[in-house]
């Protein structure tokens, strides 16, 4: 996991337009981070930096690999939810029109697009700060092929925040539903597009104590996402345990 660092560094890629300067130099600023030209970068083996690319959206990249914002296979299941009605996250949350759902685990926010197509808004919390700036800064303005996606985007309110502090300062029944799909304790690598954030992402397990404030502060449901052979199962009773053998992920229902 990437540690905090007291300056992160923005700079921009090769050869950069006016813009380009502009928005690594505003970002910079926003995040009390320091702006470097990027023929002045002078990386040493583990160092990560910010980049702002040609279409203005926010990369983090260190020597051999990048970080940036994709909406993954969003698309693809939600087509296919609409045409046979199957995908476990949705069965699972069971999202209304007027439903604020909390994802306690935004990661690059693929549940939170396809989730927030269908509810109010979702709020989405993000631990690691080069994921959630990544995030933050692009999911609005990535550019979607798909209208839906563009629309879902705008009602996804994405936060900085280790979800295990949140949750001691929200109020009884503050939302919906609380969704939580925490890293796997037993991982696929073979899935691609979570390999990029496995370097900076957290890895704190669920407790019992975690369970219980979700449940408080959940008008509806919590629903937890995890392989079958991860040990949040042992902590508590689910309702429910929706999923596919095949793939081993299921998610853990407790309704209110």
């Amino acid at each position: 996991m990437v540690k905090n660092s007291t300056k992160w560094i923005f700079t921009t890629s090769h050869k950069p337009n006016k813009k380009q300067v502009e928005k690594a130099l505003q970002l910079a600023n926003k995040y009390g981070g320091v702006y470097l030209e990027r023929n002045k970068l002078r990386m040493n083996e583990g160092d990560f930096y910010f980049v702002i690319d040609k279409k203005l959206s926010l990369n983090f990249q260190w020597e051999d690999g990048k970080l940036f914002f994709h909406p993954s296979v969003s698309k693809i299941r939600l087509n296919n939810y609409l045409k046979n009605g199957i995908d476990h996250l949705i069965n699972a949350v069971s999202p209304k029109k007027n439903d604020i759902i909390l994802d306690l685990t935004l990661g690059l926010g693929s549940d939170a697009l396809l989730l927030s197509y269908f509810c109010e808004k979702v709020v989405g919390l993000e631990a690691s700060f080069p994921i959630y700036a990544v995030v933050a800064e692009n999911i609005t303005n990535y550019d979607y092929k798909e209208n839906w996606m563009k629309e879902a985007s705008k009602k996804i309110e994405v936060i900085n925040s280790d979800y295990k502090i949140f949750l001691d300062e929200q109020k009884e029944g503050s939302y919906d539903v609380v969704y939580c799909d925490p890293m796997f304790e037993n991982p696929q690598y073979k899935s691609s597009s979570i390999n990029p954030l496995r370097k900076f992402a957290r890895y704190d397990k669920i407790t019992r104590e975690d369970l219980e404030k979700m449940i408080k502060i959940a008008k509806k449901k919590v629903v937890i996402k995890a392989r079958s052979n991860d040990s949040v199962w042992d902590l508590y009773s689910f309702d429910k345990k929706i999923g596919s053998k095949k793939s081993g992920v299921f998610f853990g229902v407790i309704e209110k």
